[in-house]
C-alpha cells in the first residue's frame, strides 16, 4: 500500500508543480510599451504606477533608452550610439501579465486597450509563443490528467486486491466466529480498525518517501525542491490518507459481508 500512494503521491505532486510551472511561464511573457520622446518625466510616473496597479498585470518596470541602449551595446558588442551619433531607441515599461490573463488568449484586445494610453507609440509582444506555448500547457495538462486518473484506477485495484486477498486468507475464521453467535459488526470491527491503521501508516511512509525523493534528489536535481513544496506535500498528504482510508475501510466491509454471506461448504472454491 505505501509503494502504491507513493506512486500515486510522485504524479500527484508532478500535478500539482506543473500547474504553478505553467504559471511560471506564462507570467514571463512581456508586453513592451513604446512611449513616446516627448512624454513628461510626471506623466511618465503616473503611466508606469497605473500599469503596477493594472489588475492584468503581475509586474511592471521602465527601461530608459539609455538603460536599453547599454543592454544592446553589451548584446552586440559595439558602441552603436557613437557610431549613429545619437541614440535611437526609446523608452519602454516592459509589463509582465498574470498567467490567467495569457491564458485566454485575448490579447489582442489587451493591446489595444494599451495603445489607448496617452504617449505610447506602440504595444510590442510575441503573439505566435503565446499561442503555442498555451497549445504545449493544454496537451500536456491533459496528458497528465489522463496519466493521473490511468494511475489512480491501478492503485485502487492493487489495494483491493491486496485487501480482498488478506480477507480470503481469513475466511474460515469468519465464519467460525459467526457460527459461534458473533454478529456481522463485531467480526467487521477489528478488521476495519486494522485497515484505517494500515492506511495512516502507509499514508505517513508514503509522505515520507515524497518528501525524501524530492529533498533528497534536489543534491542532483535542483529543481526538484521546485515540485516538492510544503504545501505541495500537505496537499498530496491529505490526499493519500483520504485514499488510505476510504479504500482499505471500503474494501474490507464489502469482502468480509461476502464471505459472511457465504454458506460454510462455499468457502472451499
Amino acid at each position: 500500500m505505501t509503494l502504491v500512494l507513493f506512486v500515486l503521491g510522485l504524479l500527484g505532486s508532478l500535478v500539482l508543480s506543473a500547474n504553478d510551472l505553467s504559471n511560471a511561464v506564462r507570467e514571463n511573457f512581456t508586453f513592451t510599451l513604446v512611449l513616446e520622446e516627448d512624454i513628461p518625466e510626471a506623466d511618465l510616473k503616473t503611466l508606469l504606477k497605473t500599469q503596477q496597479l493594472a489588475p492584468y498585470a503581475k509586474s511592471a518596470q521602465l527601461v530608459t533608452k539609455e538603460q536599453a541602449a547599454e543592454s544592446l551595446q553589451a548584446d552586440l558588442g559595439e558602441d552603436f550610439v557613437d557610431f549613429l551619433g545619437y541614440n535611437p531607441l526609446s523608452n519602454t515599461i516592459d509589463i509582465n501579465l498574470q498567467a490567467n490573463v495569457v491564458a485566454t488568449r485575448d490579447l489582442d484586445a489587451l493591446k489595444a486597450q494599451m495603445m489607448e494610453e496617452e504617449y505610447v507609440k506602440d504595444v510590442l509582444y510575441d503573439r505566435d509563443l503565446v499561442a503555442l506555448v498555451n497549445d504545449n500547457i493544454e496537451k500536456i495538462s491533459l496528458i497528465l490528467l489522463g496519466a493521473s486518473v490511468l494511475l489512480l484506477i491501478v492503485a485502487l485495484a492493487l489495494i483491493n486486491s491486496s485487501i480482498r486477498l488478506t480477507i480470503y486468507s481469513k475466511r474460515f475464521l469468519l465464519k467460525t466466529m459467526q457460527l459461534v453467535g458473533a454478529t456481522s459488526a463485531f467480526i467487521r470491527r477489528p478488521y476495519l480498525v486494522n485497515s484505517l491503521l494500515l492506511g495512516i501508516i502507509s499514508t505517513i511512509l508514503a509522505t515520507g518517501l515524497l518528501a525524501l525523493a524530492g529533498y533528497g534528489g534536489a543534491a542532483y536535481f535542483p529543481g526538484l525542491v521546485e515540485l516538492f513544496t510544503p504545501e505541495v506535500l500537505l496537499t498530496v498528504g491529505a490526499a493519500l490518507l483520504g485514499i488510505g482510508l476510504i479504500v482499505p475501510g471500503v474494501s474490507t466491509a464489502i469482502a468480509i459481508r461476502r464471505y459472511l454471506k457465504l454458506r460454510t461448504n462455499e468457502l472451499y472454491f
